[in-house]
């Protein structure tokens, strides 16, 4: 008879799964927003779409953007963070990086769901501690994924067939945009390892479809800002990993506060045939193929995954979600930015990124 493994420390299991079965016949599940930016707007607008949920108001510790977003939403505006946990049952966390952590685990204490914008944390100790806190109250923390919903990501699933065994990818992101210079996003205090932060996306990506990672090399190749004291002018850097069955990937992802601008291209190869994914500023995805059967370019528009991420977090708190299996994934893409900061600081490779989620095996 097989033995069922114990679970593993620090993760939620689905005997300590919300069983409520969401929302019939019962009061919509109160939903506060803590940021104003430009995610906090795009979940404002998903859950607004959601009958069984009520957005319950929106805080922000800056009273003037406190108040815009309000107007802007139809949202009642709340002064404290410990005011909008009285006033929801479940909190959704558009801040800065450094931030995710404190907010979190305030309002896992306070005995609210949590969907936070990814990354979860910025430290492997403080995920172990969070994920402990959700267990311990019986509420669902939720990483603000939206990369499985993502029209990229679902146009590669659904054509692994005629690629083969995947035996690489490489990715190449670059954002240009005057408006990013002295904002959080370029200050490493607050936004964390460029890797953390923004690699983050496409490691995911690559850890779902060629597999666990198990070695990550990294250099970070972030820039100071000579005009702003603890910001860049350019962030970012080259990641390359190592997958379980020997796939390899490489990611190089900057953000620049100069110009105006963002390229995607991707590149995804089997031992049959290869696919292109290339966008541009109009938000328009184009795909071309090599080898295997011949294909005419397609292309198609992009949507970015957060209604659908949204609607998980419901999904999640009504028990119609096992939310453990996307958590644990979350936490393994996490380990491995945190990994790559390490590999940067340290100048080599850092490996057994494979074990499983526990502070005996976990880089950094």
């Amino acid at each position: 008879m097989p033995v069922k493994p114990e679970p593993r420390a620090g993760t939620l299991t689905t005997q300590t799964m919300p069983k409520t079965i969401l929302f019939k016949n019962a009061t919509p599940l109160r939903i506060g927003i803590v940021g104003t930016g430009g995610m906090a707007r795009q979940r404002a607008s998903a859950f607004q779409t959601l009958p069984e949920v009520r957005l319950a108001g929106i805080y922000s510790p800056s009273e003037t953007r406190r108040q815009s977003f309000s107007r802007e939403v139809g949202v009642k505006a709340i002064r404290t963070f410990t005011e909008i946990l009285q006033a929801v049952d479940a909190i959704v966390l558009c801040v800065p990086n450094s931030l995710h952590a404190d907010l979190t685990g305030q309002a896992l204490a306070a005995g609210k769901h949590v969907l936070v914008e990814y990354p979860l944390c910025l430290e492997n100790e403080k995920a172990d501690t969070l994920v402990s806190a959700a267990r311990a109250a019986n509420r669902v923390l939720m990483v603000g994924n939206t990369i499985i919903h993502e029209s990229p990501f679902q146009y590669i699933e659904a054509h692994l067939g005629p690629l083969g065994s995947l035996v690489s990818a490489t990715s190449c992101v670059a954002l240009y945009d005057t408006g990013l210079a002295s904002t959080w996003y370029m200050d490493p205090t607050r936004s964390g390892s460029c890797f953390t932060a923004y690699h983050y996306h496409h490691i995911e990506y690559y850890r779902r479809l060629l597999g666990e990672i198990v070695w990550i090399h990294a250099r970070n190749e972030s820039q100071p800002d000579p005009a702003c004291r603890n910001s860049l002018s350019v962030a970012g850097g080259t990641l390359l990993m190592g997958h379980a069955g020997g796939a390899t990937s490489v990611i190089q992802w900057y953000l620049s506060a100069s110009g105006q601008g963002l390229v995607r291209d991707m590149r995804i190869n089997g031992v049959d045939a290869s696919l292109s994914i290339s966008s541009d500023d109009d938000d328009v995805s184009h795909i071309s193929w090599r080898g295997g059967e011949r294909r005419d370019p397609e292309q198609f528009r992009n949507q970015w995954g957060v209604q659908k991420s949204s609607e998980d977090f419901v999904a999640a708190i009504a028990g119609r979600m096992d939310h453990m299996k996307r958590l644990d994934g979350d936490l393994n893409t996490l380990r491995a930015g945190i990994a790559a900061s390490e590999s940067s600081r340290i100048g080599k490779p850092v490996s057994g990124l494979s074990a499983p989620w526990s502070g005996e095996n976990r880089p950094g």
